[in-house]
């Protein structure tokens, strides 16, 4: 039988009714502008949240909360179920940071740490204005942006270049945004970030359908947003950028690109990279593999046409493309062997294929500051201090022989979870235990791949890929598996541009620059190559999701180029200084995390150099309020700047007195 189909009213009765009360109080103050209301329920909820604990967070037992008094329940669904069929505006759509306060603090149970407050607040959703500089001139027509990529990085680029004025075009190599969204069509493909968060916190989406949506419900997110900037009039698709160099004497960037076929070259003053660290598929080095007559498919460039139906199927890596593969074609291949260079610590996450409640939906889309509200429990366990999760904690660590607090406490969470698993099968057990810290290697939510590997034609084995012939892959210790596809899941090459004849001051190129490793300041600027900006570059990740990061990148690129336009700037380039003394604070910081104190793990966190040493530089040993807070205005004093000549910054307005 079909549910029956509700009519408005009962819709709305039937999600206030499933909502919990406090969030209820909140979206209430803000339709009604009565401030009274947080006092006057304060003593009847405070320590009685029904708390939202995110993944990374609930690793220790919680202690037993008092319940809210069934009668202020009701009699706050009551209220705001009239508020909500009055269907007047809200009075208070916009909150001032005090209140912020007091509300956030009833909402998630404590008071947000003092230097997550600002960042809460912008995240959340309840502001979507977060300039600092008072502009003093608009930008000259003549001042031009080029951003290349139209992912979510250069979506979000596009988007504030529009609203601050600056004249932008964007080149796409693919004819759709998405980036890698895009690209990635492999089964299983899912969002590793809750959805709630993994969007723009000034466009946020109350109509996720999954805790965790699939890759094509993503990407029609990403399309409704371009269209609702009317961006699309600004890409251009299918132009394959080659390279750029900077222009001394001009001060302007010439960039030169393929589009349908035809060489273009395009010149503007600002050149904003936003192409992303994850650029091709990483084939791993195997003999004659040309030899193998099945299909090679790998998971980021998938081969629809195959059909995996009843066939003998090895898949070659368990990181996090890698689960989600094995896991969405089990249940069609006729044998999947999976084969495992070294075993990952898998989080337990109920939330992995759940669907958004309809009435939970409902509610975001149709009651007012739900959605704002409901993100930022999302974002409340990012906003706390994280002492001993990816920080060794050298005095915790002398006293236990363990790592860090949280770091310790996940760890656990993950073994007992396996456990629970194979309570009966301690080979299992011991094949799947890694014996290095949590985050050394990225952490993988489960999607069921535990179950997986229960499955009678699904088998898993220890081992390296080393060669193939006709009919079977060989393993690095002579392991011979007959099989009629062989599937890579084997990650990416990370350029970090240098995929790119990326050429700066003195032609110098990127490639060059970055030998032997990339490297940036603030994780977007390169010094030699003025007026130019790498979104995504090293030291820019793992400590916040992709929406976050480049939301605080994108409000420092405005900051910066409105900066440019306020006292005439032809070019910045940030001093060697600046760069070598932001290196060394991050390389130092990063000597005492668990991407570097490592043990056995190996992967994509590390960058090889052309001589094979390896170097952490993906990852920023900080904490992302702090980052947020240092992506608020440039350092003028840490850059070398130029002004054409006789120009001078825009005069400070005198105010006259006005008479009658």
């Amino acid at each position: 039988m079909h549910a029956p189909v509700l009519d408005t009213d009962s819709k709305i009765d039937a999600a206030i009714d499933a909502l919990n009360p406090t969030m209820a109080l909140m979206a209430l103050i803000q339709i009604t502008g009565d401030r009274t209301l947080l006092n006057h329920y304060w003593n009847a909820i405070d320590g009685r949240q029904e708390e939202l604990i995110e993944t990374f967070v609930d690793i220790h037992a919680h202690e037993e909360r008092p319940t809210i008094d069934p009668a202020v329940a009701t009699e706050i669904r009551d209220r705001l179920r009239a508020a909500v069929k009055a269907e007047k505006p809200a009075v208070m759509p916009q909150i001032d940071m005090p209140m912020f306060r007091r509300m956030s603090r009833l909402l998630l149970g404590n008071d947000l740490p003092e230097m997550s407050v600002d960042v809460a607040f912008q995240h959340a959703g309840f502001t979507t204005d977060t300039r600092v500089r008072k502009a003093k001139d608009v930008p000259p027509a003549d001042f031009k942006v080029l951003v290349v990529g139209a992912g979510m990085m250069g979506i979000n680029a596009a988007i504030k270049l529009q609203q601050a004025g600056f004249d932008f075009t964007v080149l796409e190599a693919l004819d759709k945004v998405g980036g890698n969204w895009l690209t990635n069509t492999y089964p299983g493909a899912a969002v590793d970030t809750p959805s709630r968060i993994y969007s723009f916190s000034f466009e946020p989406n109350a109509s996720w359908t999954q805790f965790y949506p699939r890759g094509p419900e993503f990407l029609s997110y990403l399309d409704r947003v371009t269209d609702k900037y009317n961006l699309r009039d600004r890409i251009q698709f299918g132009t394959w950028v080659e390279g750029a160099e900077w222009d001394e004497a001009r001060k302007i960037w010439t960039v030169k690109a393929v589009r349908n076929g035809k060489a273009e070259t395009y010149e503007c003053n600002v050149l904003i990279m936003a192409v992303g660290p994850n650029n091709n598929p990483n084939y791993s080095k195997v003999k004659n593999l040309d030899s193998f007559k099945g299909p090679v498919i790998h998971s980021a460039a998938w081969d629809h046409s195959v059909d995996l139906t009843g066939k003998k199927v090895v898949l070659v890596g368990t990181g996090c493309s890698g689960v989600q593969v094995a896991t969405a074609i089990a249940d069609n291949v006729g044998e999947l062997i999976i084969v495992q260079r070294q075993p990952e610590h898998i989080i337990p996450n109920p939330q992995a294929h759940a669907p958004v409640g309809e009435l939970e939906r409902w509610a975001m889309e149709y009651i007012p500051f739900v959605a704002q509200w409901k993100r930022l429990q999302s974002l409340h366990s990012q906003m706390r201090d994280m002492h001993g999760m990816i920080m060794k904690d050298e005095e915790y660590a002398a006293k236990t022989g363990g790592f860090g607090p949280i770091n310790d406490g996940m760890r656990m969470m993950c073994e007992g979870y396996l456990k629970s698993h194979f309570p009966d099968n301690p080979e299992m057990v011991e094949l799947l235990t890694p014996n290095f810290p949590v985050f050394a290697k990225r952490p993988i939510l489960d999607c069921g791949f535990y179950d997986t590997l229960k499955k009678p034609n699904v088998s898993i084995v220890r081992g390296e890929l080393a060669e193939a012939d006709e009919s079977a892959v060989i393993l690095a210790d002579g392991t011979r598996i007959e099989c009629d596809v062989l599937l890579l899941s084997t990650g990416y090459n990370l350029h970090f541009g240098r995929q790119f004849d990326i050429r700066g001051t003195g032609g110098k190129t990127l490639k060059d620059a970055f030998d032997p490793h990339p490297f940036s300041y603030e994780g977007m600027l390169i010094t030699g190559f003025p007026n130019f900006v790498f979104m995504g570059a090293p030291y820019s990740y793992l400590v916040a999701n992709h929406a976050v990061v480049s939301e605080q990148q994108v409000h420092y690129i405005v900051e910066l180029l409105q900066w440019m336009v306020d006292d005439h700037l032809s070019s910045f380039d940030v001093s060697q200084q600046a760069t070598q003394a932001f290196i060394d604070d991050v390389d130092t910081k990063l000597a005492k995390t668990a991407w570097v104190q490592c043990g056995s793990a190996h992967g994509y966190y590390r960058d090889k150099g052309a001589h094979g040493q390896k170097k952490v530089i993906l990852a920023i040993p900080r904490h992302n309020s702090r980052i947020w807070h240092d992506l608020r205005s440039p350092r003028e004093e840490d850059f070398n700047v130029t002004r054409k000549d006789g120009d001078a910054p825009v005069a400070q307005r005198d105010m006259e007195t006005l008479t009658i």
